[in-house]
């Protein structure tokens, strides 16, 4: 196949100083062959465990006085979180647009001219409500104030289909209209006069795509890569190549009408083919941008930790496959942070990730040959985006700390609050008494119950996934819901994620194994968490009993007795899906089908109970 190639000069600030080139190309049928280069000796590094370890990685010996420094600004999965609000990370308040707005901004000055920023992924989508009613112009207007230059797509990009995404990169305004406006922009030049616009402008940066192809081109619907070169101290210019991807197993996780239209190929073949058109450039630093990644396992002890060395994750497997020339990985997706270096066929590779929501930074340096162009050494630091004057704890109210916060962004956080209050305190439904977290001695919640029960009456119809039964993770509920009317603001305390459903055909084994993995020490499970499920499951746990298979008694299923031969469908949020929370065995659930966001799920059922409401279940579904 003939392979196509069309360089795209960018819209923004940076393109405009003839920065930045990203390139589209065709993907090529057949099989991709890895760079033959012989690996430059490193040595694999397992992580950090405070601010003050350093995790470097070096793979060659420039010359005093020939490298160049080059810092990358990264985070990942914002999901447009836009309010602080109490979140929380390693005891800290942390997080919200202003706020990163002013850490990202510092860096930028520090660095000059030698720094780019990126995403991974997931900087729209699943959002919080002020983000979420406004088709999620908010959090792209907030973005461009922080001068990101590039972003990998998401799953979450995806969710309202590839032409809303276009229209979220390219601007114009959407079906309903630019109802987000007046739209801010930003200053044209440093100091200068505060701008806006009555028509959504589309975003500065330019999304990433390498590994998702537009059936109807043939090629990625977003540029493959972007190049940005830098001064170098010698004064001439270095560059670096940035390779945008997402998850391949995107369509399992987003509704069917999102992914239409659209293939999502295998990351590393597609990787690979953009490290070669890159270096066939003079490009010989590709950073891969990956919304895909892994988590800490065993004892995490920070930001900057690495424990377990992702071992077993998805992202060691795409970077057992990567072209040699791919030492840099920044990922996201599981809404981990983790500051790694993987060692896979002789190449040992820097890994990082920043949580989510905005409450982790990545800054990680890299040093290129100013003659060669090559990557000599690299290093990283994940740091906590503090937003408050105090510090967490029961009962305890964030305390805002405005010196932290970026006022511009605030301004823009502020109007989009103000304009989603009154959907926020709509009613939508009744409860018929509190519905809370508290558990059992056995783990069951009523709103664990309530929740799983309105998940899988989203997907109990045959065309929504046909599901039988539903399960909840109870990280995932995280407030409770007083008797009586409910508003829409309400629901969404208790359901902030914006998770979206997956329905997977299980065996009865699976489901013994996957509610075992609720201990500690069975299948891998390092912490106890209980699953709340559905009223359509009933099942009898020992955890008494001294084997891992023993603290699972008889399990029902629409009333009738699960063998490990039978067959179900089971609803799980996508979180779940992929093994989070330790519950691995959801990862072999097979004939996968995407469906709603979690929220919609649940205040869809609120509504249905009508003026009844919906009754306090017994908690009898976990019995001894």
């Amino acid at each position: 196949m003939r392979e196509i190639v069309i360089v795209a000069i960018l819209r923004s600030r940076i393109a405009r100083a003839g920065l930045i080139v990203a390139a589209v190309s065709a993907v090529i049928a057949a099989p991709l062959a890895v760079s033959t280069a012989k690996p430059a000796d490193a040595v694999s590094i397992s992580g950090a465990n405070t601010l003050s370890d350093k995790v470097s990685v070096t793979w060659g010996h420039g010359w005093p006085g020939r490298t160049t420094d080059v810092h990358l600004l990264s985070w990942n999965d914002f999901h447009g979180n836009l309010e602080p609000t109490g979140l929380t990370i390693y005891g800290q308040f942390a997080g919200g647009a202003a706020y990163l707005a002013k850490a990202v901004e510092a860096k930028q000055r520090q660095y000059g001219a030698r720094q780019a920023t990126v995403l991974a992924g997931d900087n729209i989508g699943a959002s919080p409500l002020v983000n979420g009613l406004f088709r999620e112009e908010p959090a792209t207007v907030v973005t461009n104030f922080m001068n990101v230059d590039f972003s990998s797509v998401g799953n979450h990009e995806f969710d309202k289909g590839k032409d809303e995404l276009l229209r979220i990169q390219n601007g114009g305004c959407g079906a309903t209209a630019c109802t987000a406006a007046p739209y801010a922009l930003p200053p044209r030049y440093p100091g200068g006069k505060p701008r806006s616009t009555n028509t959504y402008p589309g975003a500065d940066f330019q999304y990433l795509a390498a590994n998702v192809i537009n059936n109807a081109t043939k090629k990625p619907l977003f540029p493959a890569y972007g190049i940005k070169r830098f001064p170098s101290t010698l004064g001439i210019p270095v560059s670096v190549g940035f390779i945008g991807e997402v998850l391949q197993s995107t369509p399992t996780i987003v509704t069917p009408s999102g992914v239409a239209g659209l293939t999502f190929v295998d990351e590393a073949d597609a990787a690979n083919k953009a490290a070669r058109e890159l270096a066939r450039k003079g490009v010989h630093v590709p950073v891969l941008v990956i919304h895909q990644g892994g988590y800490q396992t065993g004892t995490v002890t920070g930001p900057n930790g690495c424990a377990g060395n992702l071992a077993g994750s998805d992202i060691e497997k795409i970077a057992q496959r990567l072209d040699p020339s791919i030492k840099v990985i920044i990922s996201g997706h599981t809404h981990a942070e983790n500051r790694c270096t993987i060692t896979t066929n002789g190449v040992t590779r820097l890994i990082t990730s920043a949580a989510s929501y905005g409450r982790i930074l990545s800054d990680l340096t890299l040093k290129v040959d100013n003659f060669s162009g090559q990557l000599v050494s690299a290093d990283a630091t994940n740091s906590v985006v503090q937003n408050a004057l105090n510090t967490p704890g029961a009962g305890v109210v964030r305390q805002d700390d405005p010196s932290k916060a970026d006022p511009k962004v605030a301004s823009i956080v502020k109007q989009y609050v103000d304009a989603s209050a009154p959907l926020a305190n709509r009613i939508i439904g009744k409860t018929q008494g509190d519905l809370t977290r508290t558990p059992t001695t056995l783990g069951e919640t009523t709103l664990g119950d309530v929740i799983a029960d309105a998940q899988l009456a989203a997907t109990s119809a045959p065309d929504k996934g046909a599901a039988q039964a539903a399960f909840m993770n109870p990280g995932g509920v995280r407030a409770d819901l007083p008797g009586g009317t409910i508003t829409y603001g309400q629901a969404f305390t208790v359901q902030p994620f914006g998770n979206s459903l997956v329905t997977k055909t299980m065996t009865g084994d699976m489901v013994h194994r996957v509610l075992e993995q609720q201990f500690v020490g069975c299948g891998g499970q390092l912490t106890s968490k209980t699953l709340q499920i559905s009223s359509t499951i009933s099942y009898q746990s020992i955890p008494s009993a001294t084997t891992c298979a023993g603290k699972i008694g008889e399990i029902r299923i629409g009333g009738q007795v699960l063998t490990p031969t039978s067959s179900v469908r089971v609803t799980m949020n996508n979180f779940l899906a992929f093994g989070g929370d330790g519950f691995t065995v959801f990862n072999e659930g097979t004939s996968p089908l995407g469906g709603a966001q979690d929220i919609d799920a649940f205040a869809g059922y609120l509504t249905a109970a009508g003026d009844t409401g919906v009754p306090v279940p017994a908690l009898t579904r976990i019995h001894a």
